[in-house]
């Protein structure tokens, strides 16, 4: 669910190579998680790792170039859902993704300092944006069969469907909710079905 460390592109890269860059991000994660951007040295990252900034400036040529990697390695992938079962099944498949992503230990951890990061490192920002697009594709897509279906308005706003569906997984992880992530998940799933459905929707 998480981007992996390891890229298609480096995937023949000696792994001596891909273990020093692993251990970087990691170490990098890590102070980024405990104590902001701000703290994300080269020489902190080194010596965090036990890797060289030698070996550091052979992966990035800077701490802003690490930072993005870091960003963009811990965004949470989003995978296209299957789309020949219909548009509900899609929608379902997708929120679905989206609650299993916000009750990740894992994500929980770095969603602060990540989002901390993209406050205090402007220069990272378009890795964050270009993720966001991404994402944003993929929700376009699914809402798009629900158009050709009929079951979703044409010109329905993306984005602001996927801060409706976004919202009660953020603060259920902020408040530490007990309800589980399928109810979560059933009713989100049918109150957008529903809304959808009503007449005057979006008029």
């Amino acid at each position: 669910m998480f981007a992996s460390c390891v890229t298609s592109a480096t995937s023949n890269v000696d792994p001596r190579v891909r273990r020093s860059r692993a251990k970087l991000l990691a170490a990098a994660l890590d102070l980024l998680v405990e104590s902001g951007a701000h703290s994300v040295t080269v020489d902190a990252v080194a010596e965090r790792s036990g890797v060289a900034k030698s070996t550091l400036y052979r992966h990035w040529a800077s701490r802003t170039e690490l930072l993005a990697d870091v960003l963009e390695t811990n965004a949470p992938t989003i995978p296209q859902p299957p789309m020949d079962q219909g548009f509900a099944t899609a929608f379902r498949a997708l929120v679905t993704q989206l609650g299993q992503i916000s009750a990740d230990p894992a994500w929980k951890r770095v969603f602060p300092a990540l989002l901390s990061l993209r406050r205090e490192l402007p220069e990272v920002d378009s890795v964050a944006t270009a993720d966001t697009s991404q994402k944003l594709a993929v929700l376009a897509s699914v809402l798009n069969l629900g158009v050709a279906e009929g079951a979703v308005p044409d010109g329905v706003d993306v984005e602001l469907v996927a801060l409706q569906l976004l919202g009660p997984f953020a603060f259920s992880t902020l408040v530490g909710s007990e309800v589980s992530q399928d109810a979560l998940v059933d009713d989100l799933v049918q109150r957008f079905l529903a809304g959808w459905a009503a007449p005057g929707y979006g008029s």
